[in-house]
């Protein structure tokens, strides 16, 4: 597992809970790369130790803010490793080396200050017996105080806090401090009396004789050389001790080498012989075997010798078994003079850089053929530069070189608080070279200020630049340099620099923690938030026109300024003034209020007071007006009128396009933006691999000013992504969006009139849109109701239908319907189209294809916007505002679902409302739903979602539950709701049957649609409803024939009045109207009673029965007695 898969573990682990658990593989490796690790050895199968756990869990976001990663592990077994006998235990490690806590572990509070203390504070780390054997099997020194049972309030405890003291000095030297209150390490050691402090040096013990509780007795002891040194071996130190040795002893041999390498033990035996003679000569000899020491050294490889002079080295390359030959060439360097230019390695002079304030290092290499002649010259001033305070050495090192921009050799660099400054000059001529470092050490600082003078700058310098920083921070002298660096370039753009160390103003401009730059345009400013060590990146930044710039005038700037603006301007316009010029501010007030516009059309428009510049661009009267276009050598003098800025501004935006705009390129989400806003916007799409785009383009540039007087945006693009998601994969092709409905073009590109025509057409009329396969499958999808017209190239009779379609595509769209064509016969067989043309209907994708005449649009029109074809089972119909005034017209029962695609309820309502569409539909009661604002709004539907039933264009809305489907359907079929006062209601089957399982008293109009007859007597028998409804009679009427003829009914129109399911026929003239409200009346209360013919059929039944009964008594016979056995004869 590497550090990115860890670390996204961890992040993983932090999500879903507070202290991540990890295996024991993890652990070791985060105390490898974690800085500071707390870890909580536990048992997660006990309660105490889940509890502690839950504990720790409150302080674990507290950790985080202080950098410090908490972890979990349950495993006995590697616990036991680090001596921890009981669980839980928290143990701390920081840079690899664990501390024990030995406190409460309940309370997370004191855990928090506990290790929060062992990170900011020189702590000596509390460790079990184990953990102390591995330290000294790891490290070279360490310093063990042995303190035995250890209470609060005992003498060591006392010592232990004093010795804490010296605990950071012996961390910068390399030496681990720790502490233990386990014993059997000490009597391992033979150490019996406690308190005791032992160091251990590469594994060998010594023990401390002196004041164990005089800190500084004990510090001089652990650090003085004779302790450091074992008797007949060489000094193994590490990287840290090397360092301080290497500062602090003047002569030192180093021998690198790799751990347990076979070859350079048997070096260092022989090695170990010449070291006391080293010593003798005050020359120290250590050995390392850090870990990577060979890179950080910048060594070829291991194992090596090296003898370091005041941190100059030189590495032995002779045969290192040979101890008396090392000798003799460490003596030799010893004794001998050092070059006059010392010669230097990548690590020392790293080290060098970073430490020496004033630093020249001439780089060379071998191949160079002058450079030694070059260092022989420059040997002559190495005295020199000394007495100057400039340390100057030299380097091969080219990767170092490199890193600096330094890639062919010689070269001189002079270094400033680490700030590298390049010598261009001649490196022969030692004089210039040595004048060229004075003058770069004793170069003038950028000017300071005070609170009056910053004041009096921002109201006097047009261009101010202000360093902010601290007097006390040990980084400001090298930023200081760097904006040095750069001070003389920036005066010539006429920017002052200065330098201010008052916290409180950098404060007031908005630098709490300096450093920081304020830039001082005329009194307003900006504050810089790029690498303040990057003077290249600051300079481009203060001298930016957009940085220069202010909105409110035209911006004034130098011979210098100008040049650069050219540079980096495509269009600029300059202003050539003069004081002395009477009619020059005139002219400026009237050109200040066409600034804005010019930079708006992408002209920078600036001013110079600049005569001897007028006149090299051939302006000779002040005040001019001169325009520079980007790459032209010779600018354009306007001729007209100054005073009329109208004028200079239209001249401005013919200079910079003489030919009109061309056609534009946009890509990504610049085009998909464009797509999605623009009403009409026409895209090219071209590729540069393709042989005709090129050309095809410079014909439509023709066009694109015609395009933008009729409203139409015209652009380009190469974007294939963009192309692709259009189904676009042969080039050029030219689609126009309109509303980001695209269509495609079809006709011959190279003919731009007849693209102008085609566009013109698209925009002024609405026609069928063109579109590709992708496109279908998108509109498929996205589209609720969707016509496709599938046709073929060269086919008469697919562009005369498509002339007739075109004529109902406007109606289409007035009712939701969007209709478009393609031309795909692969595409069409999906559909099972075999001959062309045909119109595939897609209501929310479900295809129907329609197999009427397409000649006739009419019936295409009617066809499409039939609620059968649109209606989809179990789905209530989506329709937009014409569709509902059409549906109203037809529809005498209409229940409308008004809802809003934003409402988070009304999902959940249309599922509810999904189940009892195909019901209502049943009792003749259309199911819509309608999600457009002015809908709702001309209805007086003032919330959303609203359900409202319109009965013959009457509302009626629904305040119930919406969720509760069974109560919703038995409003909209109840009697209450279904009336119309002073109106015959028309019912279906199901509903009529419902009325007469609700209603005692019923009558019913049976009649034919379209006859004139029927209409009639509708309209008298309307002049009755209201007097029906006072006799409780429910009075409906019906047009469907065959149902009449259950009831006896033959002809129609008909009057049937049921009672209690018991049909009568009114046999009357249906015209009169008083007639029928008679019979019905009369119906109505008469009483059930048998009449005449009743009682004649009823005794007529009865004498049936009785003459029956008779007969069948009169006429029996009686049986024959049965004839005799012959034996009983």
């Amino acid at each position: 597992m590497n550090e990115d898969q860890l670390l996204g573990w961890l992040l993983h682990q932090k999500k879903h809970s507070e202290i991540p658990e990890v295996t024991d593989e993890m652990m070791e490796k985060l105390i490898e790369t974690t800085p500071y690790l707390a870890v909580l050895f536990y048992d997660k199968d006990d309660k105490q130790d889940i509890r502690i756990l839950n504990e720790l869990e409150n302080i674990d976001d507290e950790l985080e803010k202080e950098g410090i990663v908490i972890i979990r592990i349950d495993n006995d077994a590697e616990a036991k490793e680090y001596g921890i006998d009981h669980l839980p235990t928290l143990v701390y490690f920081e840079d690899k080396i664990p501390a024990l806590y030995e406190g409460d572990l309940l309370n997370e509070d004191e855990v928090l200050k506990w290790l929060i203390e062992q990170k900011n504070t020189a702590t000596i780390e509390e460790v079990t017996d184990e953990i102390l054997k591995d330290l000294i099997d790891e490290h070279e020194y360490v310093v063990v105080y042995f303190s035995g049972n250890c209470e609060d309030g005992d003498e060591c405890e006392t010592v232990l806090k004093e010795l804490e003291n010296i605990d950071d000095e012996l961390d910068e030297t390399g030496i681990v401090f720790v502490t233990t209150e386990d014993t059997g390490l000490a009597k391992k050691h033979g150490i019996k009396n406690l308190p005791t402090l032992a160091f251990f040096r590469n594994k060998e013990p010594l023990i401390y004789k002196g004041d164990i509780e005089d800190e500084d007795e004990v510090l001089s002891w652990l650090t003085d050389e004779n302790t450091l040194e074992i008797p007949g071996k060489i000094e193994e130190v590490n990287a840290r001790m090397l360092e301080n040795i290497l500062d602090e002893n003047d002569y030192v041999v180093v021998f690198f080498y790799k751990e347990g390498d076979k070859k350079s033990q048997k070096i260092l035996q022989e090695l170990e012989n010449i070291d006391e003679e080293c010593e003798e000569k005050d020359i120290d000899f250590v050995k390392i075997s850090d870990e990577g020491i060979e890179k950080e050294y910048d060594l070829p490889s291991l194992p090596a010798l090296a003898f370091y002079r005041h941190k100059f080295r030189q590495v032995y390359t002779g045969d290192m078994m040979h101890e008396e030959q090392i000798l003799d060439w460490v003596l030799d360097l010893r004794t001998s003079t050092p070059d006059v230019i010392e010669s230097v390695d990548r690590k020392t002079l790293q080290v060098l850089i970073n430490d020496v304030e004033h630093l020249a290092v001439f780089f060379y290499d071998d191949d160079c053929e002058s450079c030694k002649e070059i260092l022989e010259e420059l040997e002559t001033i190495d005295d020199d530069t000394d007495k100057h305070g400039i340390q100057f050495v030299k380097s091969k090192d080219a990767k170092l070189a490199a890193e600096i921009g330094i890639f062919s050799f010689p070269a001189l660099v002079y270094y400033e608080t680490g700030v590298p400054i390049m010598y261009d000059g001649n490196l022969l001529d030692e004089a210039e070279v040595l004048d060229w470092m004075v003058r770069q050490k004793n170069d003038a600082s950028i000017e300071e200020i005070d609170r009056d003078t910053l004041a009096k700058y921002i109201e006097t310098k047009e261009f101010l630049g202000v360093v902010f920083y601290k007097d006390e921070e040990p980084e400001s002298p090298r930023i200081l340099r760097h904006i040095e660096l750069i001070d003389d370039e920036a005066s010539e753009y006429g920017i002052k620099i200065v330098k201010m160390s008052d916290r409180l103003m950098a404060k007031k401009y908005g630098f709490r923690n300096p450093p920081g730059i304020t830039y001082f345009r005329k009194g307003k400013y900006i504050n810089y938030d790029g690498d303040i060590d990057d003077e290249e990146e600051i300079l481009d930044w203060l001298t930016n026109p957009e940085n220069m710039e202010l909105n409110d005038h035209i911006e004034r700037v130098n011979r210098k300024m100008f040049q650069k603006i050219r540079q980096n301007s495509d269009y600029v316009a300059v202003f050539f003034y003069s004081n002395d010029c009477k009619q020059c501010s005139r002219v400026l007030s009237e050109i200040e209020h066409i600034d804005d516009e010019a930079d708006g059309a992408g002209i920078n428009f600036v001013k110079i007071d600049d005569k001897q510049l007028a006149k090299e661009y051939g302006v000779f009267a002040l005040p001019g007006i001169l325009f520079f276009k980007l790459g032209s050598k010779e600018p354009v003098i306007y001729a007209g009128d100054l005073y009329d800025e109208q004028q200079i501004l239209q001249w401005l935006m013919t200079q910079k396009d003489p030919s009109g705009e061309m056609i534009e390129e946009k890509e990504g989400e610049d085009l998909l933006n464009m797509i999605r806003e623009s009403e009409s916007l026409a895209v090219y799409f071209y590729s540069d691999d393709c042989e005709h785009c090129a050309g095809i383009l410079e014909e439509l540039e023709n066009i694109d000013d015609d395009c933008d007087r009729h409203g139409i945006t015209f652009v380009k693009t190469e974007d294939f992504k963009v192309a692709e998601d259009y189904g676009v994969t042969d080039f050029p092709v030219l689609v126009y969006y309109e509303n980001q409905i695209p269509n495609v073009f079809e006709g011959n590109l190279a003919e731009e009139e007849e693209v102008l025509q085609w566009l013109i057409t698209q925009k002024t009329e609405d026609r069928i849109e063109l579109i590709t396969r992708t496109m279908l499958e998108s509109f498929v999808e996205d589209t609720q109701y969707l016509a496709v017209y599938f046709y073929k190239q060269n086919c008469f009779i697919c562009d005369e239908i498509l002339e007739g379609l075109e004529k109902v595509d406007d109606e289409c769209d007035v009712f939701g319907i969007h209709m478009v064509k393609i031309q795909d016969p692969q595409l069409a067989k999906r559909y099972s189209i075999k001959t062309f043309p045909a119109l595939v209907y897609f209501r929310n994708g479900n295809p129907l294809l329609f197999e009427g005449d397409l000649q006739n649009e009419e019936s295409v029109l009617e066809w499409l916007i039939d609620d059968d074809n649109r209606e989809l089972a179990d789905e209530i119909e989506s329709v937009n505002g014409r569709m509902l005034e059409r549906l109203l017209e037809e529809s005498p029962f209409l229940a409308v679902f008004f809802y809003d695609e934003d409402c988070p309820e009304c999902e959940e309502i249309m599922e509810a409302l999904e189940k009892i569409d195909g019901e209502a539909d049943l009792f003749g009661i259309d199911f819509v739903k309608v999600s457009a604002p002015e809908a709702a709004e001309k209805y007086g539907i003032l919330n959303v979602p609203s359900l409202v039933y319109f009965r013959k264009k009457t509302a009626l809305i629904y305040d119930g539950d919406l969720t509760q489907e069974d109560k919703i359907l038995q409003w909209l079929t109840s009697q209450d709701v279904f009336e119309i006062k002073n109106e015959i209601e028309e019912v279906n089957k199901k509903m009529l049957d419902k009325l007469l399982d609700e209603n005692e008293f019923l009558a019913v109009f049976f009649y034919e649609h379209g006859a004139r007859e029927s209409e009639e007597v509708n309209e008298r028998l309307e002049n009755i409803d209201g007097e029906t409804d006072n006799l409780d009679i429910t009075f409906v009427k019906m047009a469907d024939p065959r149902y009449a003829r259950k009831w006896g009914v033959t002809k129609l129109p008909a009057i049937v009045y049921f009672r209690k399911r018991f049909p009568s026929i009114y046999r009357g003239d249906l015209r009169k109207e008083e007639d029928v409200l008679e019979w019905l009346r009369k119906n109505r209360f008469r009483q059930p009673e048998l009449n005449i013919y009743m009682y004649m059929l009823i005794a007529v039944a009865i004498l049936f029965a009785m003459y029956t009964g008779f007969l069948l008594s009169c006429f029996r016979t009686e049986p024959a007695p049965p004839a005799p056995h012959p034996k009983q004869a």
